[in-house]
């Protein structure tokens, strides 16, 4: 080995030391010298939470634990908006780990929080996280309601900066969209929506930055063949990239110079632009980019080579580039890091039951001793104390009994007195909520008709405004007649006690016939109704009853549905029963609102997706209806997920 060879492999092993000790510089260690300057507890958490904050970029498994720890610190110190902040936290590293369910449960919460203080600024905030979450998960249509939400807070509140942010961020779903569809309108309303975006950012928000905007541009334009705006967008975008030194987006940018070159058959031009970009990628150092690009440079080299034209427009966002490799290594290392800290933990366990085991021999073998000594001199008082024992035992047996058949008897006394309470209660509250839905929704057609009619007798109504006011007044007589028509319903059950009548039903048929009912509404909403169950399931019970349920639940389905989404009809069969399953993908509900419903509780009526109204009483119907009939109905819902309704029928 030569002496220049020998010194450059001592100095490079120096370095390695270096930056080893370097790494091991952990977020912990980082912490932990922070705390030693800290007295103060309130102190210690925002410690917590600056440190956390600074490390979820580069270790985000470390940052959350940091995190974690500093929520429950701030809980002991009831430092509530810092439980928040930190849950908030944490959500954004769960999201960094593409946990987006545990994500999105977390910036829920957050968001409940902060709605029930009031804080809109901080609701506003939550929502934009959540869609961003859904949009990270490739769920545009999702992250494009909660974004719409946060949008509306934002204009509430006059938040500019965050305004503008959200809608770059919608420019970008519907850019994302269009260049990815065939629909040429749609590339013209995602050119007018980025350009009306461009131009609120520049009068209300110009700190806002907008290559990516100008980018998006650029490809748009292409897309509709403006060749002349294409390439004004694409060399705004260059020019900005490249003074904030932009790796990516200066490549995104030349990448769309490249294709106006080829289309514009000037394959020169094309050529020294893949040539700029490469030389971009081997300076910033970010060699990925290669096979981000590798697909473009193949279609432009094609193009050169054949002096063909038609090259195919790239359709990749600039601003949500990851790496299929980078994703796996890092989830990689998320496990190698839980392995290994399980390893630790399992070690650490075994070493401290090895104590234990040690411990609880000495002390046997010290009780052993001792009990031998003196067990001559305890024999006789054990044998004494058990037949005194014995005899006590029988008397207190006796005793017991006697004492346990007085309690059963009250507690069963006391239940049927609470479910005679509870049904009083339930009774009073049911008439209760009748007679505020009658008086609302009875009065209201009635009173909007007499004021249409004395309106009608002093001025002269033009035609249309007639024909609005008795369509709107149709829509409440519609709402009205549907909630007298469940009130008939259970009231004549009620009144006549009438008796069921159960027969064999085809649960496909009912279903298929009650889906024919909801034709127009499944046609407005654009959704699909799916009828997976099989034909030969067959079942016991009342028709009429059956038919009820069916509908009152597949109409709540419609209600709470999403634009276009599908509500799936199906059957799972157990040993001993049958269960038949709504399943749709709309709001959902809260874990509160799930329970009173499950509880029949009676609530008010919730608007739809579509604003439908409704009284509020068919599902409580549905319940008792099929409480009659020996059956049960439970439910699963998750908020912007969906719900699904099971009607469990024993065999």
């Amino acid at each position: 080995m030569t002496p220049t060879l020998k010194t450059t492999l001592l100095s490079n092993l120096f370095l390695l030391f270096c930056f080893i000790a370097i790494a091991q510089q952990t977020g912990w260690n980082k912490l932990n010298s922070e705390l030693a300057k800290l007295s103060d507890d309130s102190l210690k958490v925002m410690a917590h939470y600056k440190v956390s904050t600074e490390l979820y970029k580069s270790s985000p498994q470390e940052a959350k634990e940091i995190a974690e720890k500093g929520y429950q610190l701030a809980v002991e110190n009831k430092m509530d908006e810092l439980q928040l902040s930190f849950l908030n936290v944490i959500g954004v590293i769960e999201s960094k780990l593409y946990h987006f369910d545990e994500s999105i449960k977390m910036h829920f919460k957050v968001l409940r929080a902060r709605e029930q203080k009031g804080d809109k600024q901080g609701a506003m905030l939550s929502l934009l996280n959540i869609g961003n979450v859904f949009n990270m998960s490739r769920d545009a249509k999702q992250a494009l309601v909660y974004y719409e939400q946060a949008m509306v807070l934002a204009r509430e509140i006059g938040d500019l900066r965050n305004e503008a942010n959200i809608a770059v961020n919608i420019g970008n779903i519907r850019a994302q969209g269009a260049l990815n569809g065939t629909n040429r309108s749609d590339v013209v309303n995602a050119i007018a929506y980025l350009l009306k975006t461009v131009d609120f950012c520049k009068r209300k928000a110009p700190e806002v930055d907008l290559y990516n905007c100008y980018i998006l541009l650029g490809y748009l334009y292409l897309k509709n063949e403006d060749v002349k705006k294409s390439t004004y967008y694409t060399d705004l975008a260059i020019d900005i990239a490249e003074a904030g030194n932009f790796t990516y987006g200066i490549c995104y940018a030349r990448i769309n110079r490249a294709n106006i070159f080829v289309q514009q058959g000037q394959f020169d031009a094309a050529k020294k632009e893949v040539e700029i970009i490469k030389r971009n990628i081997e300076k910033s150092g970010l060699r990925d980019l290669f096979d981000e690009f590798s697909d473009d440079f193949t279609k432009i080299d094609k193009a050169i080579r054949e002096n063909d034209r038609n090259i195919v427009l790239t359709d990749v966002d600039s601003a949500a580039v990851v790496a299929g490799e980078e994703k796996d290594l890092l989830r990689l290392k998320v496990r190698e890091e839980l392995r290994e800290k399980y390893e630790t933990e399992k070690k650490e366990l075994e070493n401290k039951n090895l104590l234990l085991e040690n411990a609880a021999i000495e002390r046997e073998s010290l009780l052993f001793k001792i009990l031998l000594g003196g067990a001559a001199a305890m024999l006789f008082m054990v044998i004494l104390m058990l037949v005194l024992l014995q005899r006590k035992n029988g008397q207190l047996h006796d005793e017991k009994s006697k004492v346990e058949q007085a309690r059963d008897e009250v507690k069963e006394q006391a239940e049927k007195i609470r479910l005679q309470h509870q049904e009083l209660v339930q009774a009073d509250r049911f008439r209760s909520r009748i007679f505020s839905v009658v008086s609302h929704d009875l009065r209201a057609p009635i009173a909007n008709f007499q004021v249409l009619l004395s309106v009608s007798r002093l001025v002269d109504l033009p035609a249309d405004d007639i024909k609005k006011t008795l369509i709107a007044i149709g829509h409440e007589v519609e709402t009205a007649s549907k909630m007298l028509d469940e009130l008939l319903v259970w009231s004549s059950q009620q009144m006549t006690n009438e008796s069921l009548s159960f027969r064999k039903l085809v649960v496909y048929d009912v279903v298929d016939q009650c889906k024919q009912l909801f034709t127009d509404r499944l046609r407005i909403k654009e959704l699909s109704l799916l009828n997976e169950v099989n034909p030969a399931v067959v079942i016991e019970g009342d028709l009429k009853r059956f038919e009820f349920i069916i509908r009152n639940i597949i109409s709540n389905a419609i209600k709470f549905s999403y634009l276009g989404k599908t509500i799936t009809v199906y059957h799972q069969e157990f040993d001993d029963e049958v269960v038949i399953a709504i399943a749709d993908e709309g709001a959902g509900m809260s874990v509160e609102k799930l329970q009173k419903l499950q509880n029949r509780d009676m609530q008010e009526s919730f608007l739809g997706t579509f604003q439908e109204k409704g009284a509020g009483i068919g599902l409580m119907l549905c319940h008792e209806f099929a409480n009659r009939m020996g059956w049960h109905i439970r439910m699963e819902s998750k908020i912007g997920l969906g719900s699904v309704f099971y009607i469990c029928i024993p065999k």
